[in-house]
């Protein structure tokens, strides 16, 4: 537990930095974080970072990573600002953007600052954590795409990966008319896309619509219908993937539920979901949502690549939703 100096230099720290005024009426939820929260998330949360930091296998996705995390973290942080800095939440919010800090050093100190730092700091806000239900259109038939489904994994729009996103590259005067240009027609088009590029796609328009630019592009509502549509679609290859129960397509399955999950979507966000990928991981073999010590670990193991990286978002995102 950090001294009272301490404490109040870190509260007055995060609040300074963040940029958003709004202010949630959300319900404080009771008891130890590490105790009665839903499924443990805020342990599995815990325990990720310090695999990931006892890893020091550093890469531009895990500081991506932090950076996202970091940045919806203080995002719920200042919309409860007014009621949980006092409280066993405040007090996790606070130990997990300390873990951030001290990992994103080391990684900074590998690799420089990232060039999202600016966008998380200077271009996005996140108006609210509220599951929006109903709202996937569950109804779409699955069934043929089970036919070629592994053949049309890597068609459509975008193949950017992560971390080279058009939205994270963008700087300067003209940054609204560019991303106008370079980003909109992606997550507009109509071409049949599947896999990560579905999901990257989801993701570019998750940054679009929390952008300050959005305002020049449409109206909230126009993209809330854009999002429904792409995770909608989505959800489509998620029922498949979950009736093949098939192994190798995991990744993608996390994947797809942590993006839509992004959005508030309760058919990506509900304790059954995030259960059942618990479970996969729980069984894994290298399962870094568990607690270890660096030797417990095998050395062929690497809490810093893709998946646990895309497990991070997950677990933190559904923390914030689901407190």
């Amino acid at each position: 537990m950090l001294c009272t100096a301490k404490r109040l230099a870190v509260i007055t720290s995060v609040l300074a930095y963040l940029f958003v005024i709004t202010v949630a009426n959300s319900e404080i939820w009771p008891g130890s974080p590490s105790t009665t929260m839903p499924l443990h998330l805020s342990e599995i949360v815990k325990n990720l970072l310090n695999n990931i930091e006892k890893d020091g296998d550093w890469n531009e996705n895990v500081d991506s990573a932090l950076l996202f995390i970091e940045f919806l973290v203080k995002q719920k942080v200042q919309q409860q600002k007014s009621s949980v800095l006092d409280t066993a939440i405040g007090s996790l919010y606070l130990e997990i953007l300390e873990k951030i800090s001290s990992i994103r050093l080391k990684v900074i100190q590998s690799f420089g600052a990232h060039n999202l730092q600016a966008i998380f700091q200077n271009n996005l806000m996140i108006t609210g954590f509220t599951l929006r239900r109903h709202q996937i259109d569950k109804n779409l038939e699955f069934k043929t795409l089970a036919q070629n489904y592994s053949t049309q994994l890597g068609t459509g729009f975008p193949s950017d990966i992560f971390a080279g996103l058009c939205l994270m590259h963008l700087k300067g005067n003209e940054l609204c008319e560019r991303l106008r240009r370079t980003c909109l027609p992606e997550i507009k088009i109509s071409t049949p896309t599947y896999g990560f590029r579905r999901t990257h796609q989801a993701l570019q328009l998750y940054f679009l619509m929390h952008h300050n630019c959005a305002r020049f592009y449409g109206t909230r509502l126009s993209f809330e219908i854009l999002a429904t549509e792409h995770c909608s679609q989505v959800y489509r290859e998620h029922q498949l993937i979950a009736a093949f129960e098939s192994k190798e397509w995991q990744e993608l399955y996390i994947e797809q539920s942590a993006i839509c999950g992004l959005f508030g979507f309760a058919e990506f966000l509900n304790i059954e979901e995030l259960t059942k990928i618990i479970e996969w991981e729980s069984g894994a073999t290298c399962s870094c949502i568990k607690s270890h010590l660096i030797s417990d670990i095998p050395k062929h193991c690497r809490c810093t690549d893709h998946k646990h990286i895309v497990l991070l978002v997950q677990f933190v995102n559904a923390m914030l939703f689901l407190i």
